[in-house]
């Protein structure tokens, strides 16, 4: 999906209203916000891609919006800020928009559609909703600088989406049409519910939307309570995007499962499900429901690594390689025969957060590659190899704890594989600090210690450009960035110099 820049006529034009919201516009709808992803955006409007149509995506981060015919209905406040965009490559435009914003649309599923938006969300509404009446921001800039491109960056190429009335290349309204058709190739489209929980799940739903296969519904976990207290429920990140799209949901406890899932599915007539970190074991009758069976990604290349936390294991252990594998389910954990596999690098800064996203990206491709094999009956199932393999146990407390005794390149590792969460910690002066970033130096680095004896582990032995370098069983440790028990993330070389540290100071629990 191309996005349109510069001088391209269709981001001058006055965008038609979408009659008859469906199946095209949530197909559409996905497409964009691949493409927004692939970007790195937070907000994409049709003319963009070059359809002359009212409809915008945006996520700033705490879930998609899909809004056909959008309208500012109120807003209060002006600020000043500024702005890039996607069809402007290489510009940040200073632009004055209102403070907060009431939109009033319909979701793909033509049912009403209010947000309320303030902040960076409310500037993002005005933004792509400026798009559709064909303004943009050179059109309201007190302001204009060149910005440099991010250095590397690499932007996934994202298909063109196909509609039964036309290619969502042009510049008309192309969203007449209702029914799924076929994909390109001549792919039979098949009826798929999709399982999944997490954001890690978000992109294959995205995929599949995105795809000529239609999600007749989504299942996933029940609401959950956060915050101090439990006082807020979350929905999870897949509910919020299935909402978004207007999709059937249905959610239920382990029991719910057990009792009346698969006749939900019956009841959606589904061809096959597609599971993605579901986080429940499927009794057999589940399995079986579908005339397909279930699809399950799971995030390594099976046999190894199975169990819930493959990503962070994988970096703990060392490894160079990891991948992703889709398998048609049975009834033991992870064990059933594999679909397909792709291999994925992993890099020696990669953190968990970083690899999560990666193999998640490259899992929701790998699903509809497979998915249109079975399709066409070109599925091959091979079992998986028989023997000893690495298993993925959940994340215990004692997996959080740094153990200064163990080698600085296995502490750099955890570190690594725990970034974003739940976070290493040790303890300092009696109050738990986790780390979030550690350089591992292998032999003396900066101001060496004075002391003649060797230093124990956990022990401050110098200072790396201000950060504490600290001894370990095998090798040194320069923390780059921790962040105190009740306190913000902050630079080692910060933390040196507000804790008043010195050379001698030791980390760690001093009883053990």
């Amino acid at each position: 999906m191309r996005i349109r820049t510069f001088n391209d006529p269709v981001l001058h034009r006055k965008a038609a209203p979408v009659k008859h919201p469906g199946w095209a516009v949530r197909r559409l709808a996905a497409q964009m916000i691949r493409a927004m992803r692939a970007h790195r955006g937070v907000g994409l409007a049709a003319p963009q891609v070059g359809l002359g149509t009212r409809l915008i995506v945006a996520d700033v981060g705490d879930g998609p919006y899909v809004l056909v015919n959008p309208r500012i209905v109120s807003s209060s406040g002006t600020g000043v800020d500024w702005e890039g965009c996607l069809s402007y490559p290489g510009l940040l435009a200073e632009v004055e928009r209102a403070e907060t914003v009431t939109v009033e649309a319909v979701g793909p599923d033509g049912k009403p559609v209010w947000v309320e938006g303030e902040g960076f969300l409310a500037r993002v509404l005005q933004h792509e909703i400026d798009h559709l009446d064909g303004v943009v921001i050179l059109d309201r800039a007190r302001s204009v600088e060149k910005v440099e491109p991010e250095p590397g960056r690499e932007v996934k190429t994202v298909p063109e989406v196909a509609t039964r009335t036309g290619v969502a290349g042009s510049t008309g309204n192309s969203l007449a049409g209702e029914g799924p058709g076929n994909q390109a190739g001549g792919v039979t489209p098949l009826r798929v519910a999709f399982m999944g929980t997490p954001v890690f799940a978000r992109p294959t739903l995205e995929v599949l939307l995105a795809s000529g296969h239609t999600v007749a519904g989504v299942v996933t976990r029940p609401d959950r309570a956060a915050g101090r207290g439990g006082r807020t429920v979350l929905p999870s990140a897949v509910k919020r995007a299935a909402r978004a799209f207007g999709l059937p949901v249905w959610e239920g406890t382990a029991r719910d499962v057990s009792s009346s899932l698969a006749d939900v599915l019956r009841r959606w007539g589904v061809d096959v499900a597609v599971v993605v970190a579901y986080g429940v074991i499927l009794p057999h009758e589940v399995l079986t429901a579908p005339r397909l069976g279930c699809l399950n990604l799971h995030a390594s290349l099976l046999p190894d690594y199975r169990g819930p936390a493959p990503v962070q294991r994988v970096i703990m252990d060392g490894r160079d390689v990891t991948g992703v594998t889709v398998i048609r389910m049975d009834e033991g954990v992870d064990t059933g025969d594999i679909l397909g596999q792709v291999e994925v690098p992993v890099g020696g800064d990669d953190t968990g957060g970083v690899l999560h996203d990666r193999l998640s990206e490259l899992g929701a491709d790998l699903v509809l590659a497979v998915l249109d094999q079975v399709a066409e009956g070109r599925a091959v199932p091979r079992p998986q190899p028989p023997g000893l393999f690495v298993t993925a146990p959940l994340l215990g407390p004692s997996d959080e704890v740094i153990d200064w005794s163990r080698p600085a390149v296995a502490i750099g590792r955890q570190v690594r594989a725990l970034n974003p969460r739940p976070g290493a910690h040790t303890l300092f002066r009696g109050r738990r600090i986790k780390v979030w970033w550690a350089d591992v130096l292998p032999h003396a680095s900066g101001l060496a210690a004075t002391r003649t004896a060797g230093p124990r582990p956990g022990e401050i032995v110098s200072f790396e450009a201000g950060a504490p370098v600290v001894a370990t069983g095998e090798g040194r440790l320069a923390l780059r960035v921790v962040q105190p028990a009740g306190g913000r993330e902050m630079k080692g070389q910060e933390f040196a110099n507000g804790h008043r540290i010195a050379v001698g100071d030791v980390f760690g629990d001093p009883d053990r």
